[in-house]
């Protein structure tokens, strides 16, 4: 930290600066065709670093932690504010009182994930998989920041993440997964045997007319609903005219039960940190409550914008969402199955993508099993078919979701989400090809 804040200083001369320093290890174990193919170990630390200087600002990120490396960044940095327009901006926020919730396992990367895998694979192969294959990630994360105004603290993050894929035969899969902050907590029986639950589903494939169906979406696909809607309650989307919630504060949104918070610090939240990147202390800030949009995510610039204050969510460009926990119902998944006449239900999804972000009009395409409903029971397994909607009315369609939640963390879904399956009424369902 010494050496990038020296080299920032002597190369920027700026009025203020924020450097942040991230250091990671991680212990990834890939498993295929039911066995461990390979496991790596790898330690990454990358910087970002932030100045000020005359009214120019200007970010970049570094990765070569060499002296050379580092005195290259700082050079960037000082070019790319040459370059920068004059923009005024508030004052870096002075330290503040921080406090660690201690959900943090030190001994993360070196738990036993051989036997991590192992019972993932079994799991799945005794509920009806014959071929499996995922990953198992584990992780250790030191966040350090100091600031020209005073800021100096370091923050400690641990991660535990498996994701398993269960075939029951070449075209019917499913997906498993299970996360938490520490290895501990994980449940790899639960992911493996609902992997292969859901590719038995897959493997009575059938086909279904386009049109408005109700939609069961289950925690993977719920969540990245979920994601989505914390991603549009950040003000630098809001201003930049890329949310469908711009000018939406106090309005009803949802059903009067259902609430979004966004928590810097929550038990199983991989994405937690102790401070935002501006060096405010995160805290939980309610996005949707009771059914009504309550804040956007602000840093101190777009708080100063909106005439606001910050929510401790930078982003020192673009503030966002840490965790997302999605209020629970009163419902069992079985129960929601059967209050369904005519529907589906999304298992898991991929590749979605928006049609215009302003509106929210969306589409996504659903993978592995996607049940097929009709008088409250399940027929067949649609396959082919693609979702297309409008997050605004899927949120005010939600009209059911189940006691039951769980964290989801993958690829698909980079903000971390406890949700609970959701029913939606009268999304559209047409063809993938």
């Amino acid at each position: 930290m010494d050496r990038l804040v020296g080299s920032v200083v002597r190369e920027v001369s700026p009025d203020e600066y924020v450097v942040l320093l991230f250091s990671g290890q991680e212990l990834r174990v890939k498993f295929y065709d039911n066995r461990i193919a390979v496991s790596e170990r790898e330690v990454v630390d990358t910087a970002r670093l932030y100045a000020v200087k005359s009214g120019r600002h200007a970010l970049v990120g570094a990765e070569d932690m060499s002296d050379h490396g580092i005195e290259s960044a700082a050079r960037d940095l000082r070019a790319a504010i040459e370059s920068s327009p004059e923009v005024r901006r508030p004052p870096l926020p002075p330290p503040s009182k921080y406090d660690h919730n201690g959900d943090f396992d030190g001994g993360a990367v070196d738990a036993d994930a051989v036997s991590i895998v192992e019972a993932g694979i079994s799991s799945a192969l005794s509920s009806g998989a014959r071929r499996v294959a995922g990953v198992l990630e584990l992780g250790l994360v030191d966040v350090s920041i100091r600031t020209s105004s005073g800021v100096d603290q370091a923050d400690r993050r641990s991660y535990a993440l498996l994701n398993v894929r269960a075939f029951v035969d070449d075209d019917a899969s499913g997906q498993g997964v299970s996360v938490s902050t520490t290895p501990r907590r994980l449940d790899p029986h639960r992911a493996g045997s609902s992997a292969a639950e859901i590719a038995r589903i897959a493997s009575k494939p059938c086909r279904i007319e386009p049109g408005e169906y109700d939609v069961i979406l289950a925690p993977i696909s719920a969540a990245d609903l979920m994601q989505h809607v914390g991603a549009a309650a950040s003000a630098y989307s809001v201003s930049s005219g890329f949310s469908f919630l711009e000018g939406r504060l106090g309005s009803r949104v949802a059903p009067e039960w259902l609430s979004v918070v966004d928590h810097g610090q929550i038990v199983d939240g991989v994405g937690s940190r102790t401070f935002d990147d501006e060096g405010v202390p995160t805290r939980t800030n309610p996005i949707i409550g009771n059914g009504v949009l309550r804040t956007y995510l602000h840093n101190t610039v777009t708080a100063a914008e909106f005439g606001s204050t910050t929510t401790g969510n930078a982003g020192l460009v673009e503030p966002g969402p840490w965790n997302l926990e999605v209020s629970p119902g009163d419902s069992s998944p079985e129960e929601m199955i059967r209050e369904v006449r005519r529907g589906i239900m999304v298992t898991s999804n991929w590749y979605t993508r928006f049609q215009n972000y302003r509106i929210g009009d969306y589409s996504t395409l659903p993978r592995d099993a996607s049940p097929v409903i009709e008088g409250g029971e399940v027929k067949c397994s649609a396959r082919g078919i693609r979702v297309s909607s409008n997050v605004p009315r899927d949120l005010e369609n939600i009209v059911m979701a189940s006691k039951e939640r769980q964290w989801i963390k993958w690829w698909e879904v980079e903000i971390p989400v406890l949700t609970p399956y959701i029913m939606v009424r009268n999304m559209g369902v047409t063809s993938a090809f």
